[in-house]
């Protein structure tokens, strides 16, 4: 099952909806699930705490910086590398360490493939993610039947929508959450 970042509780409140649950509201449950994806993108991280299997590829100048894409990382089962025809498995603490963007490795790695199993992502989704996702979420919702319109003709005149994105608000308020890798 997918992170929840946003409790349909939450958002039942926001919107005074009253049907008891989500799926009695089957638009509001696919945005939020879409909503949850956006905000992934954004910040350059998988959220969802559970176990990874992921090979990557590092490529020209050397490096000992692992970007892994879940974060933070809680433990690493394995770690194997291959260059050439050489493989070398890694153990935590002999040859890298865990760190905020993935791991550091203590020797600099070029031109190899990683073959990665660990634990990363968050247990506790945190009140500023929880927040923009209620907020985008909301926006999504109540605005649903006009899905791609850039101005909403209304009894008083019209009403100028922003493309479709997360919101700037959301944005701003999801920065500091971002892959430090990814941060500019």
């Amino acid at each position: 099952m997918a992170i929840e970042l946003v409790s349909y509780d939450d958002i039942k409140d926001l919107l005074d909806l009253e049907d008891s649950a989500i799926t009695d509201y089957p638009a509001l449950d696919v945005i939020r699930t879409s909503v949850t994806s956006a905000i992934e993108e954004y910040l350059g991280r998988e959220l969802e705490s559970k176990s990874r299997s992921d090979t990557l590829y590092i490529e020209g100048l050397p490096t000992a910086m692992i970007y892994l894409p879940a974060i933070p990382v809680s433990s690493v089962t394995s770690m194997v590398v291959t260059w050439s025809d050489d493989t070398e498995t890694y153990t935590v603490n002999n040859d890298f360490e865990i760190t905020g963007y993935g791991l550091k490795t203590y020797s600099k790695l070029s031109d190899v493939s990683i073959a990665i199993t660990y634990v990363g992502g968050i247990d506790t989704v945190p009140d500023g993610i929880n927040r923009a996702a209620l907020l985008q979420t909301a926006y999504e919702f109540q605005s649903k039947d006009q899905i791609g319109a850039e101005s909403v003709t209304t009894e008083g005149g019209y009403v100028s929508r922003p493309p479709l994105g997360l919101l700037p608000e959301v944005k701003r308020m999801l920065n500091r959450f971002k892959h430090p890798m990814m941060m500019s």
